[in-house]
């Protein structure tokens, strides 16, 4: 018999272990993910910009475009470690979620059924019942029960 109560909150799944890399891939996406990040960036091209690359990059800053390019291409490998990391995360939460709703969808199927056992029960008892002999017993019974609290009252006086 399953019966109907609401299951206490539970935790995610656990993170699981993460490897060198990965740590590495979250501590620069996070750090890449901050305006730090763009202040720094702000500063160093300023700079670069203004001593030209202190003396070796004249414009059109050849080196400064290389540099920035490579940057982008690493910093976007990083965000998608981190990204599929945090899908694969997402992924065995779902699957938890996923596996106690149909506990509970099947909980629920089972209280359903019980009920409409019980209420066929009921019926197919009510159906054998002739109302119209229990009623005058009820009356007598109640009767009795009357007679038997006026005795008690003249007892207990």
């Amino acid at each position: 018999m399953a019966t109907a109560m609401t299951a206490p909150e539970r935790p995610a799944a656990p993170e699981p272990q993460r490897s060198l890399q990965e740590r590495v891939s979250d501590v620069i996406t996070g750090f890449c993910g901050d305006m730090r990040f763009v202040y720094v960036h702000v500063v160093a091209f300023a700079i670069w910009i203004g001593t030209k690359g202190f003396g070796n990059d004249a414009f059109p800053f050849n080196f400064l475009t290389m540099a920035v390019s490579l940057e982008a291409i690493f910093l976007s490998t990083f965000i998608l470690i981190s990204q599929n990391r945090q899908q694969a995360i997402a992924d065995a939460n779902n699957k938890l979620v996923q596996a106690r709703l149909l506990q509970m969808l099947d909980d629920v199927i089972s209280d359903e059924k019980l009920d409409l056992m019980n209420e066929e029960m009921i019926s197919a008892l009510l159906k054998r019942i002739d109302v119209e002999r229990i009623s005058p017993i009820a009356d007598h019974v109640n009767a009795i029960a009357d007679c038997v609290a006026r005795i008690e009252v003249k007892v207990g006086s």
